[in-house]
């Protein structure tokens, strides 16, 4: 029986939409699953579906630039041009819009009231979208808005960056900067300030705080009540039992009125219109295009909240009392930053071997964008080596991998070694001396079994191989979407013999036919996405698969026909 894959307390990256970014024209959904494999004609946009993914990893790597989008960086992962490069038709007056869409984990699933862990479908993701704009080449790349959303809920919220006055903004970040973490200093002038615009009424959203608000309510009724009483009478003391100022019996009369109101028996109506203006006063900090913590500035507006922040403390948390959107939107924003850190992308050509390294001195955890510290990293981790040996004999690829020094004076010189098993492990040849595919394959097999819950992006990883190598590969992404590993891969290919792999194991785990000591694969564990150009852009289609392993959908064109109009 396949076991269900549970990615335990992690946000996980559940789809993408873009629009107006690259190939992209009118908004297209991408989908994903623990197995994404991603197909279409030359020029659909398939590599602008992992370009978009790693352009966000890149600018947030490189921040320190300062740039909101980093289109291209020094060494980096993606080379974009610039806006106009990016955008659809190359046309100044569109706004890119990205948007990610997550699974969340446990901290945001009790803040929206969704399913425990484990059972989590797309029916709970939570959504974080960017709009981008460069109106003209004289100005730089702008953020126009950043919007919440919730598959239940459709859209949350919406915020627009503005302007405070410096000494205003100077005050906040100095409160706010100890509840920021981030990996570089922040400086005020590096935080950019939105607020929100637009909040949704929908009960669906607002529920779970208007149920827990009122079964408190007689709580926070007598809590204001009572502090308000104590502050009554400190100020009398203070002023001698002299009449109290103007601005005293003012809030206190507030006071008095939202005392009343918790002692009614408001209605989920009167809840949302109380609560729903406070929270468009809401402001949160910005480092580029991710909202960070920032003291709370609109609460003042609710004289409960007042009463609480000026005479406090109480027993009651203030964010026990309300929606509070911000803090909603820094939790979109930290799953939209660990999404990005989890994301490995690897190019769709590795580096060539060579015939010799010198070890570097460090230890890499990962082999590189381009397969670069591959041989760095089979260097300090043996076992990784013995691990790495076992699946080329699963791929049936005939060598097995040796780390050996090269001369007697420094161990730091070593050759990355192929012994070949098909001649009795006699014979060893350097890895730059077999086929090209050996040193293109071996980048993508090491990391899918080094790390762990890491989003593994590749584009043809089929390339130089031969078509059963290929359809093994399968086998490879399966047993590494399992735990301990649980990766997830998105995959550019043209690989016929890769689906069919796929669409076999989960015949035959439908079937109870799986080969001994193969895990099952199901079909919501695979998302095969077909591009098709359009008018307006590029098109993206779901394929989705039955039990059977067949597609439910047909195959835009027919799936892979050239085959059958070469054999007929």
């Amino acid at each position: 029986m396949c076991e269900l894959i549970v990615y335990k307390g992690a946000d996980v990256l559940n789809a993408l939409e873009l629009e107006n970014f690259k190939a992209f024209g009118e908004r297209a959904r991408i989908e994903f699953a623990p197995i994404t494999l991603i197909f279409g004609e030359n020029s659909a946009g398939k590599s602008s579906i992992l370009q978009a993914l790693n352009l966000l990893k890149q600018t947030r790597e490189s921040r320190e630039q300062g740039a909101l989008l980093l289109p291209r960086a020094e060494g980096g992962i993606v080379e974009l041009g610039g806006y106009q490069e990016m955008v659809f038709d190359h046309d100044l007056k569109r706004e890119i819009a990205i948007r990610l869409d997550f699974l969340p984990g446990a901290g945001i699933q009790r803040r929206l009231s969704l399913p425990k862990l484990g059972e989590r479908s797309a029916e709970d993701s939570v959504g974080f979208e960017m709009r981008f704009a460069r109106p003209s080449e004289d100005v730089e790349i702008q953020l126009k808005s950043l919007t919440l959303h919730s598959a239940l809920s459709g859209r949350i919220a919406q915020f627009e960056p503005v302007d405070l006055p410096t000494n205003e903004l100077r005050e906040i970040v100095r409160e706010s900067l100890p509840m920021i973490r981030s990996r570089r200093p922040m400086k005020v002038s590096d935080v950019r300030t939105a607020g929100c615009t637009w909040l949704t009424n929908d009960k669906t959203f607002w529920a779970e705080i208007f149920e827990r608000t009122k079964r408190r309510a007689d709580k926070i009724a007598n809590e204001l009540r009572q502090l308000q009483q104590e502050a009554q009478e400190s100020s009398q003391q203070r002023m001698l039992f002299k009449e109290l100022v103007e601005g005293e019996r003012i809030g206190a009369a507030k006071n008095d009125s939202a005392v009343a109101f918790y002692e009614s028996d408001f209605s989920i109506e009167d809840f949302v219109a109380r609560m729903l203006p406070a929270e468009l006063k809401a402001v949160i900090g910005l480092d580029g295009f991710v909202p960070l913590p920032m003291r709370p500035r609109h609460q003042e507006t609710l004289p409960e909240f007042e009463t609480f922040r000026k005479y406090g403390p109480t027993r009651l948390r203030m964010r026990d009392l309300t929606l509070d959107v911000s803090s909603f939107a820094v939790d979109c924003g930290r799953m939209l930053e660990a999404a990005l850190e989890n994301i490995y992308p690897m190019g769709p050509f590795r580096r060539p071997p060579e015939r010799w390294y010198i070890f570097t001195g460090t230890s890499p955890q990962d082999v590189g964008y381009r397969g670069d510290l591959l041989p760095d990293l089979l260097f300090r981790r043996p076992e990784l080596v013995e691990e790495t040996n076992q699946w080329l004999d699963r791929l049936e690829v005939g060598y097995h991998i040796k780390i050996q020094s090269v001369g007697e004076r420094s161990r730091d010189l070593f050759e990355v070694r192929l012994i070949d098993k098909r001649r009795g492990g006699d014979v060893a040849v350097a890895l730059s001396d077999v086929g090209f595919g050996i040193s293109q394959l071996l980048p993508f097999v090491v990391q899918s079994l080094a790390g762990e819950g890491q989003t593994i992006t590749i584009e043809q990883p089929e390339v130089h191989i031969h078509p059963r190598l290929q359809a093994d590969l399968g086998d490879l992404l399966i047993s590494t979407i399992q735990q301990p590993r649980s990766h997830r891969f998105i995959v550019e290919t043209h690989s016929e013999h890769l689906i069919l792999r796929l669409l076999r194991r989960i015949r035959e785990t439908s079937e109870g036919g799986l080969p001994a000591g193969h895990p099952g694969l199901r079909p919501e564990d695979v998302s095969v996405i077909y591009l098709e150009r359009g008018k307006n852009g590029s098109r993206a289609h779901r394929l989705r698969i039955d039990e059977t392993g067949e597609f439910v959908d047909r195959w835009p064109k027919g799936f892979f026909e050239e085959r059958a109009k070469e054999l007929f």
